[in-house]
């Protein structure tokens, strides 16, 4: 389409990453930065939560900002295509990977470790998901969604322990009601198929940015 083919996905990215960062750093950094602390007096220890770090903000803005810029070329290809092209997919996941990895390094939060368990976990589950379709011939995930699956739920899990799980559930309620929508349009339920990828992505912004909110 024009848009597509046009300034349409770069100016859709900007939007997203616009909004998840300020997102991002309302819910998850200023609240940091309080200076609150609790103290007990039996032991006689003041508890105080990890202070962000300048790799804090620099690579979580760089992964947002990674993550935002993909959104909407990944979607109009699987939206027009049918796939996920392995140039921006593979890519995508391994430099999310490398900033997460840097950001449990050089960073104090534990985002980071939260971000990492919560794409591996995923990518498990969607292999799983992938060879149990394969083995019982069923249509089930495809290879563009389980190699999507990691950077999904890492960027989901900087913004709360639970939002992964939250991000879960409103992928599968988008991929439901396009699942539907697409029945009633071809009036039948055998054989309709949708592409995963738009309901994964969606997902993924909707739960971060009602995670903070919800959970």
């Amino acid at each position: 389409s024009r848009w597509a083919r046009g300034p349409g996905p770069m100016l859709g990215g900007l939007v997203i990453a616009a909004v998840a960062a300020l997102v991002f750093t309302l819910t998850v950094l200023a609240p940091l930065e309080t200076g609150w602390s609790a103290h007990a007096p039996l032991s006689g220890e003041t508890f105080a939560p990890d202070q962000p770090n300048s790799a804090d903000r620099i690579i979580s803005a760089l992964l947002l900002g990674l993550a935002s810029g993909a959104t909407p070329f990944l979607i109009t290809a699987d939206v027009s295509l049918r796939r996920l092209p392995d140039r921006i997919n593979i890519p995508l996941s391994l430099l999310a990977l490398g900033l997460i990895i840097t950001g449990s390094v050089l960073g104090e939060l534990p985002m980071w470790f939260t971000a990492f368990f919560a794409g591996l976990v995923a990518l498990v589950f969607f292999i799983a998901l992938h060879l149990l379709g394969r083995l019982l011939r069923a249509r089930t995930m495809g290879l563009g969604d389980v190699k999507l699956a990691f950077i999904v739920f890492a960027v989901a899990g900087l913004f709360d322990l639970w939002a992964p799980a939250l991000v879960l559930v409103v992928m599968m309620l988008i991929a439901g009601v396009w699942a539907l929508v697409g029945a009633v349009r071809a009036r039948r339920i055998r054989g309709v198929t949708i592409a995963f990828g738009p309901a994964m992505l969606s997902g993924m912004w909707l739960g971060c940015l009602f995670a903070p909110i919800l959970l």
